[in-house]
């Protein structure tokens, strides 16, 4: 094994860990400015929330963390409301 899985099979149990102390994203308390979401095991995360859990960080910064995320394997998923469903992003529209 190399280094470099090494650190990506650590990292992915910081993350499965975070997951474990954090309570799941719910359809209760949806909320709009936290649109970025990770599927960890079961359960769906908010981004930004998993990664400050489980890497420590304090600046949020959604791209870079679902990147981060993406780059170990977790799906991540968006969510879609209103004119994003219907239109599409607005830097796409005419």
């Amino acid at each position: 094994m190399t280094l470099a899985d090494d650190t990506t099979a650590r990292d992915r149990a910081l993350v499965h860990q975070a997951a474990a102390r954090l309570v799941p994203a719910h359809s209760e308390s949806p909320n709009k400015n936290r649109a970025w979401y990770v599927l960890v095991g079961t359960n769906l995360y908010y981004v930004c929330d998993v990664v400050a859990e489980a890497f420590g960080t304090t600046a949020r910064n959604v791209d870079k963390d679902r990147k981060t995320l993406d780059a170990l394997n977790f799906p991540v998923f968006a969510l879609g409301y209103g004119t994003l469903m219907t239109k599409g992003h607005p830097a796409h529209w005419d």
